[in-house]
């Protein structure tokens, strides 16, 4: 199978979310909590916190519906085990912020040793939590602006911020890219965003990398040694074609 992800760049985007979480069969929810409880006695410091997992997405002419559905950091570990075609594995859906310094530079962060992706260069964002849902719809602007105050000690005003558009996989991951403005430059803000990340005790990210939209961006992330989740290219290259 081709593996690919597409960018798609939409007006209006509305993600809604089930009134109640996943429920799974009891032996499938023995085995994402026995496969848990392995994890930790190894040592990883992993929370298990909300994950968001698309269900179905229908796009129209002017705008994009996704039905969504609340589970949890176990069961998204655990299902990266599971079968593509099963209905319980977990297609995840999450705010990327998109922070665009000033001479049009995507900052993005390369996660921590203590992280389940440690090395992997991708976006500022993560996993909703339950704050992020207003009502029944999932608020990705809300979600990407407590991300990044979290992961790189930045306060970008939701009223600054939009979102451009989704990226989608395969496997049917969604990155929502939310349209994040910095007023500096990458070499004004990226050193202070890493004497923040000094200063935390266990930060998500261990460093954090300037890409210039666009082509010089793709051959930047094709260049590098370190792995690079696929949406960002994705990102890259859709923020610069102008969503």
């Amino acid at each position: 199978m081709r593996l690919r992800t597409v960018w798609k760049g939409v007006p209006h985007l509305a993600v809604i979310v089930e009134n109640e979480p996943l429920a799974l069969p009891r032996p499938l929810q023995q085995q994402v909590d026995d496969h848990w409880n392995e994890l930790l006695a190894t040592g990883a410091g992993f929370f298990r916190g909300p994950v968001l997992s698309a269900k179905e997405v229908h796009s129209m002419p002017a705008s994009v519906v996704i039905e969504a559905v609340m589970t949890d950091y176990a069961h998204y570990l655990y299902s990266r085990l599971l079968p593509e075609a099963s209905p319980y594995r977990v297609r995840v859906i999450f705010a990327a912020a998109c922070l665009i310094t000033t001479d049009q530079i995507l900052l993005a962060g390369v996660m921590s040793p203590n992280t389940s992706r440690p090395g992997w260069i991708q976006a500022v964002g993560g996993s909703p939590a339950w704050e992020d849902i207003d009502g029944r719809y999932f608020n990705p602007v809300i979600s990407a602006c407590r991300e990044t105050e979290e992961e790189v000690g930045m306060a970008v005003s939701p009223q600054n911020c939009r979102v451009m558009g989704f990226t989608q996989d395969e496997m049917g991951r969604i990155a929502v890219a939310v349209h994040m403005p910095v007023k500096h430059t990458a070499r004004d803000i990226i050193p202070r965003i890493r004497g923040y990340l000094e200063t935390q005790k266990e930060p998500e990210l261990q460093d954090v990398l300037g890409i210039p939209l666009g082509p010089l961006g793709l051959k930047m992330l094709d260049s590098q040694t370190r792995p690079v989740v696929r949406y960002l290219k994705a990102i890259v290259q859709g923020l610069y074609a102008g969503g």
